[in-house]
């Protein structure tokens, strides 16, 4: 009997352990959508093949598209992220593509492309799938993706596009309760030299975001207001921010959840110290868009079978976040 409170205490701390962490699913449907859940809260969708947006007029190329992310979720469900919006329907939720797209042809010409809105016959299509894995700790997709102009059953295909996004579990970091996202981007010109370059005097082309904040009452989309902010690494952006390095940015906005109701949440982008010409230069617009400008304005050609490597990460955080939290943050990211 003596030993009899002990194994009590010691029972109540094994029954008193945190509850094993709900599994990752993955779930794939007809809309050719790759959805992730974590239990029954949805993180990400992935849209891997190209569908048709019916609120986009007919006629127009941006109709159609793939090879992207939304929604993409906060930690309450609420979706963080637009598609195809009125204003820009190129937009799509989570996504990477170029405004200046250059081919060099054998006989010294170029021949151009845009990539970003698709006013031209390029596009991404989807090709394969590379991993599906799910542990403990992390969910991981990876595809392979090209730039086919025109049809890509006649396979002229200029670049290979390889993506791998890994997801982890929801953990507290400081006292933000948050999840991290991770995109790994492997692109390869095929036969010909290709030129990538970034919009004059603005400098997006390449990884986005597209945001869905909450429009204040009386107050435009072209400055912080009570429930929308962008933060960077000097503090809360005054305005819309164009052509400026930076090392990471972010968006907090009153997104609301599955339950309807509103709170604050956001989303933060990190750019490692170890991408190309960092920092980077950023487009960032309170209606909406954080773009990450690389290779910038000035532009870069690759050669065919050159590979171009760049990463990110999608800071998702509950609540309002300072400075010193996102700073924090990152400090870990980089380590």
């Amino acid at each position: 009997m003596k030993h009899a409170h002990l194994y009590l205490l010691i029972a109540f701390c094994l029954n008193s352990v945190v509850p094993a962490a709900e599994p990752f699913h993955f779930a794939e449907n007809d809309q050719k959508q790759l959805t992730l859940t974590e239990g029954t809260l949805p993180i990400l969708t992935y849209q891997f093949d190209a569908i048709e947006h019916e609120n986009v007029p007919p006629r127009d190329r941006r109709r159609t598209a793939g090879c992207y992310v939304h929604p993409l979720h906060g930690l309450n469900g609420e979706i963080l992220t637009d598609n195809a919006p009125a204003d820009h329907y190129h937009h799509h939720g989570v996504f990477w593509t170029w405004p200046h797209v250059g081919v060099h042809e054998p006989d010294g010409s170029t021949t151009h492309y845009d990539l970003w809105t698709s006013d031209t016959a390029l596009k991404q299509h989807f090709v394969r799938w590379i991993d599906r894995t799910i542990s403990d700790e992390s969910a991981t997709f990876a595809v392979e993706n090209g730039w086919f102009v025109g049809d890509p059953q006649n396979g002229n295909k200029i670049m290979t596009e390889r993506v791998k996004i890994i997801v982890h579990r929801i953990q507290t970091v400081g006292d933000v309760r948050s999840r991290a996202v991770d995109f790994e981007f492997r692109w390869q010109p095929t036969d010909k030299p290709i030129t990538l370059r970034g919009s004059a005097g603005k400098s997006y082309g390449g990884f986005t975001v597209r945001f869905r904040p909450v429009v204040p009452d009386g107050k435009s989309l072209a400055e912080p207001s009570e429930v929308n902010k962008i933060t960077v690494p000097s503090g809360i952006a005054p305005g819309d921010l164009e052509e400026t390095p930076l090392a990471w940015a972010g968006y907090t906005s009153a997104f609301g959840s599955l339950d309807g109701e509103k709170r604050l949440s956001g989303a933060v982008i990190f750019v490692p110290p170890t991408h190309p010409n960092f920092p980077p230069t950023w487009l960032t617009r309170y209606y909406g868009p954080l773009c990450v400008g690389w290779p910038g304005v000035d532009g870069r050609t690759f050669q065919p079978g050159e590979k171009i490597k760049l990463r990110y990460r999608i800071w998702i955080h509950d609540g309002a976040v300072t400075l010193p939290q996102i700073e924090k943050a990152y400090g870990e990211y980089v380590r």
